[in-house]
């Protein structure tokens, strides 16, 4: 459910009167009609267009703020134009690329997806919402039950989400993955800034196969290879021949990415062995 807070207009029109015509108390009358109709047409023609759409997400039933929910925009050809993650206090804000129509779509882990619209966002401006998601009804089909971390809460323990409000590096989930990868993981990282897809695939080994593609940082003018880790642990250093993220897990068990092609972006915790940039992949089955 959406709500949205729509602005007011006062008007005051203002009038320059001759005292012969201030004598008329009828004529006065009039034209106070006169402007408040011409008010109320204005009103009414005028569009309310914003290019940002900002609020809150909220739980359905307690009112309570839904934290880090997945927040997005999606064109009328259901192509995920812009998203953003809410703030612990599910507060976000997502800026439309282009003035159009467009669907909010909100996404968390425990509460049904929900997608609503369609609005139409103009050159400039704000429109305020708040959206209220509805729990997943949890099963329980013993008295006894055992917690199971699930992959929402391994990449809130490991400060995936902290990181990605903190705003430093490119990160992407799992329904951004899911849209952008076509065959293979290497898919993902085709729009990242200062990333590159190296798909000569040279031949190598004794069956003489194909390799994967190889992912590459762009660092003024001249290609290096990141660090690659996989749930925290590292998989290749860069230093030994190209990364190919193929060669370790397929796009369906993503989770999440994280990309950091700065070292001043690298977060504490995982280091550049090669001094060449950090990509962390978190998939589902750990």
């Amino acid at each position: 459910m959406i709500r949205v807070r729509r602005g007011t207009h006062n008007w005051a029109p203002t009038q320059l009167l001759s005292d012969r015509w201030c004598r008329s108390v009828a004529w006065l009358h009039g034209v106070a009609t006169l402007f408040s109709a011409v008010s109320l047409i204005v009103g009414s023609l005028s569009p309310l267009q914003a290019q940002t759409v900002r609020g809150r997400v909220l739980d359905m039933e307690t009112r309570e703020p839904v934290m880090l929910a997945y927040v997005g925009l999606i064109t009328q050809g259901e192509s995920m134009a812009v998203a953003a993650l809410a703030d612990t206090d599910g507060f976000f804000e997502v800026t439309a690329p282009d003035p159009g129509p467009y669907f909010v779509y909100i996404s968390r882990t425990g509460y049904e997806t929900m997608m609503d619209g369609v609005f139409e966002l103009g050159e400039d401006g704000v429109f305020d919402v708040q959206i209220g998601l509805k729990p997943l009804p949890i099963e329980l089909e013993e008295v006894v039950v055992e917690a199971d971390m699930g992959p929402m809460s391994f990449l809130e323990r490991h400060g995936f989400y902290e990181r990605a409000i903190g705003g430093r590096g490119v990160f992407m989930v799992r329904e951004e993955i899911e849209r952008v990868s076509i065959h293979k993981v290497s898919d993902v990282f085709r729009r990242t800034p200062l990333l590159d897809i190296d798909e000569s695939r040279p031949m190598t080994g004794g069956g003489r196969v194909f390799q994967n593609p190889e992912i590459r940082i762009i660092r003024n003018g001249q290609y290096c290879s990141p660090t690659l880790y996989i749930d925290r642990h590292v998989v290749h250093s860069g230093a030994n021949g190209g990364v190919r993220p193929d060669d370790y897990v397929t796009a369906p068990e993503i989770d999440a990415i994280e990309v950091y092609t700065r070292p001043s972006e690298v977060p504490v915790g995982f280091d550049e062995l090669n001094n060449c940039g950090v990509i962390l992949i978190w998939t589902r089955t750990r």
